[in-house]
């Protein structure tokens, strides 16, 4: 039993000398722009043809049937439109009624293109081009007769890109978004139609989506990711935790090289990972992985081999941002 309980207190130590938060990164743009591309025009090309309706993606609203496509296809360009706003930096358009996009041959009219983009001030455009979405087969009335209190609804668009200076085209990109839908599992006639209409709106909603990350694509993204640093092993570690919380970085590396050269191999290591942790805070990836480089080759630091990957795999990203 004291054996047990000194296995699960060394547990715990190892445990809490390291604490995980989230910092900020930059990805990069999936689709490489030109960076003179900034005003596009909006296409909704899906139709009957080009995306058909599947019986298993069909909705039953009382006795008519609606093309979930067509409908996702309606909110997508709001949700490009959003999307590109979100850029500060590229704005788009929403061009309606436009035909002939495309010649005989299959090739692009780029003349039909230029007269558009010349009166509309714009730089290309992006052609929502083919909507798919899938549910299962049967939809809301055999999910709610089965007595099932949710479905799925999954969805995927294709996306084409038009740059007029270049005659550019990107082809076929595809965003892909999925929901789970709650459903009343009753098969009364007024809550299938009641869930028929919850579900017309799912479809509204996964076309916004899937426009807003085609249009996100377009240009590099902050997000969130975990990272973890180290808390204890020495005073400085500890001084140092609420300003790496914080995001206090320079505060931080101040605090840090007090011990940049600790006679201890173990606290050496741990500083040397923080204070990548916090050159990667400042944005400075280079330097991040110069120091994971030393806690993982001069102190053998655990951490650090994983953490040094992680930076590198970065820094490749951040090569295609600039």
């Amino acid at each position: 039993m004291k054996k047990l309980l000194l296995l699960l207190l060394l547990g715990i130590s190892t445990v809490s000398c390291k604490t995980s938060f989230r910092i900020s990164v930059q990805e990069p743009a999936v689709i490489k722009l030109p960076q003179e591309a900034k005003k596009f025009g909006i296409v909704n090309a899906v139709n009957k043809e080009n995306s058909p309706e599947q019986k298993v993606a069909g909705l039953i609203l009382g006795t008519a049937q609606i093309n979930g496509n067509i409908e996702a296809a309606e909110r997508a360009i709001e949700g490009t439109l959003r999307a590109l706003e979100k850029s500060n930096s590229i704005a788009g358009k929403r061009i309606a009624n436009l035909k002939n996009f495309y010649l005989s041959d299959g090739s692009v009219n780029w003349n039909l293109l230029d007269s558009i983009a010349e009166i509309e001030g714009l730089d290309g455009f992006i052609e929502l081009s083919k909507m798919e979405t899938i549910s299962p087969i049967g939809g809301t009335v055999l999910a709610n007769v089965t007595g099932q209190t949710n479905t799925y609804l999954d969805g995927s668009m294709y996306v084409n890109t038009f740059i007029i200076k270049y005659r550019l085209t990107i082809d076929q990109y595809k965003v892909f978004y999925s929901y789970v839908i709650p459903l009343s599992g009753s098969a009364s006639i007024i809550q299938i139609f009641n869930d028929s209409q919850r579900k017309t709106e799912y479809f509204k909603a996964l076309g916004y989506q899937l426009g807003f990350q085609a249009g996100s694509f377009m240009y590099p993204n902050w997000i969130w990711v975990n990272r973890e640093f180290y808390t204890k092993g020495s005073k400085v570690l500890k001084r140092a935790k609420p300003m790496i919380l914080k995001g206090n970085w320079e505060l931080a590396e101040e605090q840090l090289l007090y011990e940049l050269n600790a006679k201890k191999e173990k606290v050496r290591g741990r500083v040397l990972y923080n204070l990548a942790l916090v050159k990667e805070g400042q944005g400075n990836i280079d330097e991040a992985i110069q120091y994971a480089k030393k806690a993982a080759l001069e102190c053998g630091d655990k951490m650090a081999n994983g953490y040094l990957r992680t930076l590198k795999n970065r820094k490749d990203k951040i090569k295609l941002i600039k």
